[in-house]
Parts: structure tokens; sequence; C-alpha cells
């Protein structure tokens, strides 16, 4: 009974923790990789975009989990081999040396999050047929002792390949081809 007036008063008093103000506090990198995962189209609708998006993650080989036209949002993933050549050579080196076995990476998912939202004017109107697409790449990798880790792909080869990819569906699209 004791434990659990206990628990029950950290219960309570945990609910009065506040979260410091600045924790949401956007930095200069945030900001940066904020806008290498942005583009501006004009002259498309929502729904145009979502199409030019898919076909294009398609065409890379993702899988479409989720899209819902009416939000903005599609959701796409893969499977791909994670197995790294230096990665297994430094865990053979290090079971030589201390006779330790590490675990190795075995395979990986990698996810795609996509959103369009509409542009605002500085009246805060929305403007037509004028919208901001973000897509974030991330990738789970799984090792060889079953053990996961996440990590959000922030290379901007990678986002300028796909936004162009993305602009080539669009005058496609466009012009009906």
């Amino acid at each position: 009974m004791k434990k659990q007036i206990t628990f029950l008063v950290l219960l309570l008093l945990s609910g009065c923790v506040s979260i410091p103000p600045d924790s949401f506090v956007s930095t200069p990198q945030l900001l940066k990789q904020r806008q290498i995962e942005s583009r501006r189209y004009d002259g498309l609708t929502e729904a145009d975009l979502i199409t030019a998006s898919a076909n294009v993650l398609q065409d890379l080989g993702y899988n479409l989990e989720n899209s819902e036209t009416k939000l903005g949002v599609l959701t796409a993933s893969k499977e791909r081999d994670a197995v790294n050549g230096g990665e297994i050579a430094a865990a053979v080196a290090v079971a030589i040396l201390t006779g330790v076995a590490m675990p190795t990476s075995k395979d990986q998912t990698i996810r795609v999050a996509l959103v369009v939202r509409p542009v605002l004017d500085s009246g805060g109107k929305q403007m037509i047929d004028s919208h901001f697409v973000r897509v974030t790449f991330q990738r789970l990798v799984r090792k060889t002792d079953n053990s996961v880790y996440g990590e959000t792909l922030s290379d901007p080869q990678l986002y300028q390949d796909f936004y162009e990819k993305v602009s080539k569906s669009v005058f496609l699209e466009g012009q009906k081809l």
C-alpha cells in the first residue's frame, strides 16, 4: 500500500514538470536542414504535386504506404541491404583482438515522409496553386544482434536529386506526356 501511495504522489508531481521555453528553439543547423528538405512550387494544385511526388517515389523503388491528398501527406518505404564491407572488417578485427563479437548492419528500411502545404501571403491568406513541399528521408538499420537504430538522412544531394525528379515529373504531368 505504501508503494502505491508513493507511486501516486510521484505521478502527480511529474504532472507539474514544465518544459523549458528554449527547448523548441530552431538552431541555424535545423533551419539549414529544413531549407534542404523544402521546395516551393507555383502554378500547381496540391493533388498534382502529390501525384508527381508519388510517381517519383515509385520510380525510385519505394512502396507507397499512406496517401492523404486532403491533408497533403504521403509516406513510403523500401527495404534494402545494409551490409558494409568496412564495418565487417572492423568487426572481424575487434573479434580477433578482443575475442568479442561485434554486431554489424544487416538490412535497413528507408522511410519517406512528404508534406504539401499551401503558401500564405502576408495577410495569412492562402495563395492559389502555390505550395511548399517538404520531404524527409529516414532509415532504420537492423543489426545482426537484432538491435535497431534510426537516423535522418541529411545528404543535400539526396534531396536535390529528389526535387529535380519531382520538377521533371510535374513538367511531364503538365504537358500530359
